[in-house]
């Protein structure tokens, strides 16, 4: 174990965008330079949408991304192993807002956690 203390050198060049973490400039692959905020995890059960069954418990991690070839953020949902779907922030801000707001969408899913219908 490394017990000398990390540092954190100041990147050559400023990030344009206050949500990144990623440290500019201290990657190894140019690929690496992708704009990425911090992530937050959450354990759920996926399934492919092709195929029925319980699913498998996995985390996910919801953030932002912007690839240096982008001209807009995306919000990510990455699942491990490479995998991940991005919406771009309108698209986002629309699943959120229906999941909350349409009768009919939340009242299927609240009937669903309590098993009734």
């Amino acid at each position: 174990m490394n017990r000398t203390p990390a540092t954190h050198r100041p990147q050559a060049a400023r990030c344009p965008f206050t949500w990144c973490t990623t440290e500019h400039g201290e990657t190894v692959h140019p690929d690496d330079e992708t704009h990425r905020s911090a992530g937050t995890a959450f354990a759920a059960r996926l399934r492919d949408g092709r195929v029925g069954g319980v699913g498998v418990l996995t985390d996910v991690e919801v953030g932002v991304i912007r690839r240096v070839d982008d001209d807009e953020s995306w919000v990510a949902l990455e699942f491990g192993g490479g995998y991940a779907v991005e919406l771009d922030a309108a698209a986002a801000r629309t699943l959120g807002r229906l999941l909350l707001d349409v009768p009919g969408l939340t009242t299927a899913l609240d009937r669903a956690e309590s098993g009734d219908g």
